[in-house]
């Protein structure tokens, strides 16, 4: 009798070990918080920006890893995005230009290309982007099944493992005033590509004033997963989409539009491959890395067409040598650029030299409209009145000795090695990728978009005047 009793409550009592079992290999996976800003450079103070007041990414860097040498595919928010959702180049999935307006009509994906969430949520993760701030103008036509699930933070914690895409606004446009912890304009350190005037003064510190606020954000996000007892169970990665709206940042492929912060913080149960407080200087792209690592993380399968790297933890891969960029159209400044970089070197190839980075750039930077009115007066000295002159077609910069790139070594006998090698990457870069960006859009239909890109302005109520039209300040 007893051991058909004892034989009884084993076939009872299996199940339930099975389920317990099953639990505990779910518990092993981690969950996964991605934190999304919207345009900020290397301003933390982790990063060395004196004048800001970040003591909770500071905090994720000093218990995770901060990466010095992370650059986004594209220097505006549309062409990265698309890249970081699908893992590819932005010119590899049709949203290599920024918006597109009607009459103009968006691609879908290209066949076989997917989502990135899709591989997560395959591998049984709850998927979710439950912020307020929701930027998902991808540039190409909205697939058909969801890239996100979940919209709720609350419904979306309690379903780990979980996958979640946290994004702020912060520090878009326009900048919000910190009153916590307020930016002393008349101490912020320029880049010696920036007048000294008030003008730049002003909007440099108003910037970093909202990198302050951003700060207290994400250290409320962070709260609520401590205070639901997921710190130790959640990856965390924070990063930005491209470079800060400010002089020479955002829409440029110099190392302030196109520069991302990178801090990842793993939790010792998952046995992270650094140690706290670790400074990481090799490459990452993130536009291609991002998606193959949160895959993998998940325990998905990475699709072939992802090119991009691991790049932190057990199964870490190697970094590459180079990492590429590009700027096209931007609303309705038409140009082209590509941007090669390793660690230590940068080239770009410029296909309108004719235009000034003046013609460009953003209108409403305060500090470029100051910075006009000096060069039309004669007194910007000549690193910063390059930025109103017509541009070299290829700029060569030594990143050691010259980091703001300020000095075009094109011409430098001394280099002639480094510069055929990296115009033979981008060559073979574009190449593989199928550049799109070498097709010009159709004028007539360009034109009608333009008309439909100011009305949708002047329903917002922010129709930028043209720089022509503006008066010297």
């Amino acid at each position: 009798m007893k051991p058909t009793l004892a034989l009884l409550a084993a076939l009872l009592l299996a199940p339930l070990a099975a389920l317990h079992a099953a639990d505990a290999a779910t518990n092993t996976r981690p969950n996964i918080l991605w934190i999304l800003v919207d345009d900020i450079g290397l301003d933390l103070g982790c990063y060395g920006r004196k004048e800001v007041h970040t003591p909770n990414l500071d905090r994720l860097a000093a218990e995770g890893a901060r990466y010095t040498r992370a650059f986004t595919p594209a220097s505006v928010c549309s062409p990265c995005r698309s890249s970081f959702i699908t893992g590819l180049y932005p010119n590899q999935v049709f949203s290599h230009n920024m918006r597109i307006y009607a009459p103009m009509v968006k691609h879908a994906l290209p066949n076989g290309v997917e989502c990135f969430t899709k591989y997560i949520r395959d591998a049984g993760y709850a998927v979710g982007m439950p912020s307020k701030y929701q930027k998902t103008d991808w540039g190409f036509e909205t697939p058909k099944a969801p890239a996100f699930d979940i919209k709720n933070w609350d419904e979306l914690i309690k379903k780990e493992p979980f996958f979640c895409e946290y994004q702020f606004a912060a520090p878009h446009r326009p900048f919000l005033p910190c009153k916590e912890h307020p930016v002393d304009r008349s101490k912020v350190q320029l880049a010696p590509f920036e007048a000294d005037l008030p003008e730049v003064r002003e909007e440099l510190g108003a910037y970093l004033e909202y990198v302050n606020l951003l700060d207290m954000q994400v250290g409320k996000l962070i709260d609520q997963l401590k205070s639901a007892g997921l710190y130790e169970k959640t990856i965390i990665v924070f990063t930005g989409d491209n470079g800060p709206a400010i002089h020479r940042g955002k829409c440029f492929l110099y190392d302030r539009g196109i520069e991302a912060p990178l801090i990842v913080r793993v939790p010792a149960a998952f046995k992270p491959d650094f140690k706290p407080g670790a400074v990481i200087e090799e490459l990452v792209a993130t536009g291609l890395d991002l998606a193959p690592t949160f895959v993998h993380w998940a325990g998905g399968k990475t699709p072939d067409y992802m090119k991009g790297r691991v790049f932190f933890g057990p199964d870490k891969q190697l970094a590459p040598e180079y990492i590429f960029a590009l700027r096209d159209r931007h609303d309705a400044e038409i140009d082209r650029i590509r941007s090669v970089r390793s660690k230590d070197f940068k080239y770009l190839r410029n296909y309108f030299p004719e235009k000034t980075y003046d013609e460009i750039g953003m209108n409403n930077v305060l500090a470029a409209r100051a910075m006009r009115a000096a060069f039309k007066q004669g007194k910007l000295p000549r690193d910063q009145a390059a930025y109103f002159q017509p541009k070299a077609k290829e700029e060569l910069y030594d990143l050691k000795t010259d980091p703001f790139e300020l000095r075009n070594l094109v011409d430098d006998p001394a280099l002639s090695g480094t510069l055929q090698k990296m115009r033979a990457a981008l060559d073979q870069w574009i190449k593989e990728t199928n550049d799109e960006g070498r097709l010009q859009e159709d004028p007539k239909l360009l034109e009608e978009s333009f008309k439909t890109l100011l009305k949708t302005r002047e329903d917002r109520g922010d129709k930028p005047k043209k720089k022509s039209e503006e008066k010297d300040q």
